[in-house]
């Protein structure tokens, strides 16, 4: 999920200070953290303890909106700024040089509740630079939405749909477009794919030319409710608690009709939801972090959605926490996540290889 940019600067109280410090302190000797520098051991704890102490609202006033970010984010890097207009407040933000003949649509993060984060940005900068070093141009484009209480179930879908109908009529290819999302982007990338084959007559009608080449789900929010085993089990190792996931789960479920929920809790959807879906999307990512919260939602769905799709690959990362790989980009670690080369040589291999017929 989406987290406090880099630049933000919050005060904490002399007591959440002590409870952070006292939590940093035993947290080098836990056995997931067994690899992990220092500073990404108190960067982790640090994100878990302000999203047990802020509110959604709190951290968008500090963090700003995705195109603060994007704005500060193309200033510090250098970087040109490339925005279009898609209209319904939604956006695409280029991120380097806007290319269309292989393109990237990025959904990020953040409950539906929080804007993208700058790291995030950075790491899919990085992934872009790895595939230029093996000849591969691909144009990265985030979907900048609405966010929640001020938007509700369906506007993201309607938004993505508008990302997807832009870059379409711009000339790319759906064989040559890959969708990636972390965790309620991968939530709403499981929307589009809803919405294709049930579609909602509140939301006009996605319409892909052809299959789409591909689409990663990074610890994707399949389940709002947080109650599977592994939030008990992973609470106070994950980044952020189960309280915090119950809370925003709970906050976008009550503005989404209970008909419609198989839409945004893919985990409970009808057993036969995704029947089909092979003909959508040519190959399918989703990756788990071992010690995160929604590990056995994921798990249980990843197994349920490879029955309908045998392109789909399921990828557990022993030890990692929820999108694990953004935060070696949170400081700038050496050591990157295993995640890393992973994406890289996934959307590679997508845009290398033939597609379907």
């Amino acid at each position: 999920m989406a987290l406090p940019n880099k630049s933000t600067h919050g005060k904490l109280s002399a007591t959440q200070s002590l409870g952070l410090v006292a939590g940093i302190i035993s947290l080098p000797y836990a056995s997931h953290n067994s690899k992990r520098t220092l500073k990404r051991i108190i960067t982790d704890s640090a994100m878990r303890h302000v999203f047990s102490t802020l509110s959604p609202a709190q951290i968008c006033a500090a963090a700003g909106t995705d195109l603060v970010m994007y704005e500060q984010w193309t200033k510090n890097n250098k970087q040109l700024k490339t925005i279009d207009e898609l209209g319904d407040d939604a956006k695409l933000l280029w991120i380097g040089p806007k290319r269309l003949d292989r393109v990237v649509l990025f959904f990020h993060g953040g409950a539906f509740l929080l804007p993208c984060a700058d790291f995030m940005v950075s790491f899919w900068r990085h992934v872009q630079l790895e595939l230029e070093k093996q000849n591969i141009e691909v144009g990265f484009a985030v979907l900048s939405y609405s966010l929640a209480p001020y938007a509700v179930f369906p506007t993201r879908l309607k938004q993505a749909r508008l990302a997807l109908d832009f870059l379409f009529a711009a000339g790319v290819k759906p064989q040559n477009l890959q969708l990636v999302g972390d965790s309620a982007g991968g939530n709403l990338i499981l929307q589009v794919l809803s919405q294709v084959m049930h579609p909602l007559a509140s939301v006009p009608e996605i319409r892909l030319p052809g299959p789409l080449r591909g689409a990663f789900l990074i610890s994707p929010w399949v389940s709002l409710s947080a109650t599977s085993k592994s939030h008990t089990e992973n609470d106070g190792r994950d980044i952020f608690t189960r309280r915090t996931l119950a809370a925003w789960g709970a906050e976008i479920l009550k503005d989404t009709p209970p008909s419609d929920n198989a839409y945004v809790e893919a985990v409970r959807a009808p057993e036969d939801w995704f029947a089909g879906v092979e003909r959508l999307v040519d190959r399918v990512l989703i990756s788990s972090g071992g010690v995160e919260l929604l590990r056995d939602d994921i798990v249980a769905f990843g197994e349920a959605f490879k029955k309908h799709h045998k392109e789909t690959e399921l990828v557990v990362q022993k030890d990692g926490l929820h999108e694990d790989m953004y935060f070696d980009f949170v400081l700038g670690e050496k050591k990157l996540s295993s995640l890393t080369p992973l994406t890289v040589e996934w959307l590679a291999a997508g845009f290398s290889a033939e597609p379907s017929a």
